[in-house]
């Protein structure tokens, strides 16, 4: 019996642990949910999943998850949330219209100046990936 707290995550987990099909590949299909919040976390932690992720033959799932909840739990960093959210704005950069572009870029202003919530600048990039049928982020 397994007690866990979000159980839908907790259960992907588990079924990546146990597969049969333990291969990188699944890893790596698994990442591009988690990628852009780790980075949002830790620049290092992104990198150092992206080192475990190069080793085709291997399939490390349990240093995999360890390293994405520990960067998880890390508190926010207005830096690193930036760079993330400057990745994730990369999918739109020349497909936006001037109107989002501006805001974009506004709301970059304001976040760092602490008068708005990172959550409005993922709401807005989340709009935009539906707007752009950006389907690799909504999928993350």
């Amino acid at each position: 019996m397994l007690e866990v707290k979000d159980k839908n995550l907790s259960t992907i987990k588990c079924i990546n642990i146990y597969s049969k099909n333990r291969t990188i590949k699944l890893l790596e299909e698994e990442w591009s949910k988690y990628k852009y919040a780790v980075l949002e976390k830790s620049q290092l932690a992104y990198n150092d999943i992206r080192k475990l992720l190069k080793n085709k033959k291997a399939y490390p799932v349990v240093m995999f998850y360890s390293i994405i909840e520990n960067s998880l739990e890390q508190e926010e960093d207005i830096g690193k949330s930036i760079n993330s959210i400057q990745h994730v704005w990369g999918y739109f950069k020349n497909k936006a219209s001037e109107y989002e572009k501006n805001k974009y870029q506004k709301d970059i202003m304001k976040y760092q100046n602490n008068d708005i919530k990172l959550k409005s600048i993922k709401n807005f990039l989340f709009k935009m990936a539906l707007k752009y049928e950006e389907e690799y982020l909504l999928n993350s």
